[in-house]
């Protein structure tokens, strides 16, 4: 079985090695397009750059794990992009079929279970220096990266400014002269901004209140008095727009 599982392995890394020569020549092209100040910040900013995704290398099956180390083997084999692999792909290789013959050995012993582990964190171990190594020499390029086998991390769309938020509610507190103010929660958010005046005198806030929960309390109002309250998330691009007053009689 061992055989058979290596020589299938074998057969579809040969099959790679030989589709990626066309993405030898574009990454070539690439590299050479490339100004000189790309080693360090790629076109388009720090957000422009690529990262190779490492998850894989923890959430895979044994099965799919051989698999995908199969592909990124093949990718870097005379990839012209990555001259020089760290470590060595032959030391790679090596981890690789200890970890593969410990898979196909299908041992369900408590030995054979500690000897897959094993062989399989050594692998990792330098699975991860690999994935170092190929960040560093593709200066972030996803095109470059992605000729490497590796997968590579998803683009995250940066959040702009949140939407104000909703069903904002305001209603007295359990002792004279308090209120509790509560809205509809922003799964973007980090944060909330709550103000609050007097309704008789609504352009005079108190000091904006900042809370992490999307409600808030307030203390030390004056009792009788009708207070209205606003409420703006607080997300990466910054504090969104107020939203809609909502009305209380602190009693």
């Amino acid at each position: 079985m061992e055989s058979n599982n290596n020589t299938a392995g074998s057969a579809g890394t040969n099959n790679d090695v030989t589709s990626n020569l066309a993405v030898n020549a574009l990454s070539g092209a690439i590299r050479e397009a490339l100004p000189a100040s790309t080693t360090s910040t790629p076109p388009g900013g720090a957000g422009s750059i690529g990262r190779v995704a490492v998850n894989f290398m923890t959430r895979d099956s044994d099965a799919q794990f051989i698999v995908d180390t199969a592909r990124i083997l093949a990718g870097m084999t005379g990839n012209i992009a990555f001259p020089t692999p760290t470590p060595a792909l032959a030391a790679v290789t090596t981890a690789r079929n200890a970890y593969t013959a410990a898979v196909t050995a299908g041992q369900d012993s408590k030995l054979g279970r500690s000897l897959r582990q094993k062989t399989r964190a050594a692998f990792v171990v330098l699975l991860r220096q690999l994935a170092h190594y190929v960040e560093d020499s593709s200066a972030g390029d996803r095109t470059l990266l992605m000729s490497s086998g590796f997968p590579l991390q998803q683009i995250r769309s940066p959040v702009g400014p949140l939407p104000a938020p909703t069903q904002v509610q305001f209603v007295h507190g359990k002792t004279t002269g308090t209120a509790i103010a509560r809205c509809r929660r922003l799964a973007q958010a980090r944060g909330y901004q709550w103000r609050i005046a007097p309704a008789a005198t609504p352009t005079v806030f108190s000091p904006v209140v900042t809370t992490f929960a999307a409600h808030a309390q307030f203390e030390g109002l004056a009792p009788t008095t009708v207070y209205i309250v606003q409420v703006c998330a607080v997300g990466t691009a910054g504090t969104g727009n107020w939203s809609q007053t909502a009305t209380v009689l602190v009693v």
